[in-house]
């Protein structure tokens, strides 16, 4: 059985998803990724934004709170500031700002987790988290974790 949904076809196309920076915020070390389309690069205004969402949103680093982020740029149909944390052993939290402009930008509702392209890199930073720190039979290694960065198509 087929449901008509013209409004769904062909809504997918490849973006690129780029290591942009490893930035220190205090006790915290974030991963900064650019996503946008192939042909263009993410508006360094957007990534300085979710750098600075980022400064805003991570909670002190604790015995919960590892120090370990990433942040994705996603210069879509409209600019969207995503930062996620690793909290307690296997929690991924996150705070998410997008607008109309650069200039607008304001929360998303709590429930938003991302869109396909965004979840290419969370699910390799998933991955990463397992394979270096929770699931890493030599014990946990942040600066291993922190060094592999996604590149490529989504």
């Amino acid at each position: 059985m087929s449901i008509e949904t013209p409004t769904l076809a062909h809504a997918y196309h490849q973006r690129r998803g780029a290591f942009l920076a490893e930035a220190r915020l205090g006790n915290w070390r974030l991963k900064l990724y650019g996503l946008a389309r192939p042909e263009i690069r993410v508006r360094p205004e957007l990534a300085a934004i979710t750098r600075d969402v980022a400064v805003e949103v991570l909670p002190p680093v604790d015995a919960a709170h590892h120090g370990a982020a990433f942040a994705i740029a996603h210069d879509a149909r409209f600019p969207i500031a995503l930062v996620y944390w690793w909290q307690d052993e296997n929690e991924l939290h996150s705070a998410i700002r997008a607008g109309e402009t650069l200039d607008a930008m304001g929360p998303v509702a709590p429930s938003a987790h991302g869109c396909v392209w965004e979840m290419g890199i969370i699910d390799f930073e998933r991955r990463a988290w397992i394979a270096d720190v929770i699931g890493n039979r030599d014990g946990p290694d942040l600066d291993r974790y922190m060094a592999r960065r996604f590149e490529g198509l989504i």
